[in-house]
């Protein structure tokens, strides 16, 4: 209730508990995942934009009951909410840092059931846009958006491919895409952790794999758990005859609220399979041929068959060692090999393009970015859609999707309306 209660703004300039003035601006949109329950809320306070993550509690002691602030995956909390201050102890993350309080019964008179009968005080749609009748100014608009969010991505592996190598560059890239929201960064660490050099003198796809779970720090013995099964038991060999002494921890690793398909081994597992396809060209090679090759109308099938992992035996119906799901599923899907496509595969293809002055390349990777179809929706573009007041069901384009994207993190994620093209279109 305290949840609602925030989120509905009824409150919108409250004192912290270090006597500071706040004034919210946006108290954040629901999180499905671990570490807050809202993300992205955007306030003022003492005259300086803020923005982050807020965590809710009914009491103050619940952050410490909780155990957050041993959890370094609240470090990313600016505000923590309650109904009731029980404690004058200050909220502090496991970095150290101390964190505001508000406490919204010392601001509002009644029950929280009274309360929450009150009218909204906050719209979850952007003013702007109810001025959008036309629905070509809203595709137009979302095309735009999506071919910044493009190039902004291309931009960003140009400068690492500048003097950097393309296949390592490619392979960090789809290592962080493989780990999603909540295990981008720990993926991103393996990568550099363990270069792909260092994984393609192996010739065994079970090699790769154990590598990467062994430098992971996620093989059964690295957690203390017992061996139960020859799938565990094959790796664990491997690994140990590699001598590493050096690994990441399995608590740099996210489980919580993570759907079993998302899991972190099994992820790994699926880039061990991927390393080993393109081992013979190159794993950099390997995908700006699957670019340059791309039959034109039918690209993304193409490019998805080429990064879907679908395998028989025990990683079929597994999410763990040990323990199955109950069905099988493939290892990489075509919704996430979508995914590696139009974040990772075709803004690679189109920087290393430009940088190698192969404008053929870079001006097929963008086309095909642009004809892309749709996929399903994200936590952040439902969250748009309600934004920018389109039905749930608008059937848009991937560029338009990832256009979604842009404008959230661009602007609304700053509350920065005055500059967002929403705002200054004709309606």
């Amino acid at each position: 209730m305290v949840s609602r209660l925030w989120q509905s703004c009824r409150v919108r300039y409250p004192v912290a508990d270090t006597g500071e003035p706040l004034h919210i601006i946006f108290p954040g949109r629901v999180s499905n995942r671990g570490g807050c329950d809202f993300k992205d809320a955007v306030f003022f306070i003492n005259g300086r934009i803020a923005c982050g993550d807020v965590e809710i509690h009914v009491k103050s002691s619940q952050w410490w009951g909780h155990g957050h602030h041993q959890n370094p995956k609240y470090n990313d909390i600016a505000l923590h909410v309650v109904w009731q201050r029980d404690s004058q102890t200050i909220t502090r993350l496991h970095n150290g840092k101390a964190i505001p309080t508000v406490c919204l019964g010392s601001f509002m008179t009644g029950s929280l059931d009274e309360l929450l009968a009150l009218p909204l005080g906050y719209s979850d749609t952007c003013s702007s846009a109810a001025s959008l009748s036309n629905s070509d100014i809203v595709d137009t608009l979302l095309v735009a958006a999506g071919v910044k969010r493009f190039k902004a991505k291309a931009a960003t592996f140009r400068r690492a491919l500048n003097g950097g190598d393309a296949r390592q560059v490619i392979y960090q890239g789809i290592t962080r895409a493989l780990g999603y929201t909540q295990n981008a960064g720990p993926c991103q660490m393996l990568a550099q952790k363990l270069p792909v050099i260092e994984l393609t003198k192996e010739s065994a796809v079970s090699c790769h794999q154990a590598l990467l779970l062994g430098h992971a720090g996620l093989l059964p013995s690295q957690r203390h758990r017992p061996v139960k099964d020859g799938a565990g038991s094959r790796l664990e060999k491997i690994w140990q005859s590699a001598g590493v002494t050096e690994t990441m921890k399995d608590t740099e690793w996210c489980f919580f609220r993570v759907r079993p398909d998302n899991f972190p081994i099994r992820r790994l597992i699926a880039l061990g399979y991927l390393i080993n396809r393109y081992r013979q060209p190159g794993l950099a090679s390997g995908m700006l041929n699957l670019v340059e090759q791309s039959p034109i109308g039918t690209e993304h099938r193409w490019l998805e068959n080429s990064l879907a992992v679908t395998v028989r035996g025990y990683w079929q119906n597994h999410f763990d060692f040990g323990i199955s799901t109950g069905r099988a599923s493939a290892l990489i899907g075509f919704e996430k090999a979508s995914a590696i496509v139009l974040n990772t595969v075709l803004p690679f293809a189109a920087a290393y393009g430009e940088l190698d002055s192969d404008f053929k390349l870079r001006k097929k990777a963008g086309e095909i970015y642009r004809r892309y179809p749709g996929r399903g929706d994200n936590e952040l573009t439902r969250h748009m859609k309600q934004q920018l007041g389109l039905r749930h069901d608008t059937r848009l384009s991937a560029c338009q999707q990832q256009g979604l994207i842009h404008l959230f993190n661009t602007y609304c994620r700053q509350r920065n309306c005055s500059r967002c093209p929403v705002a200054s279109s004709p309606s």
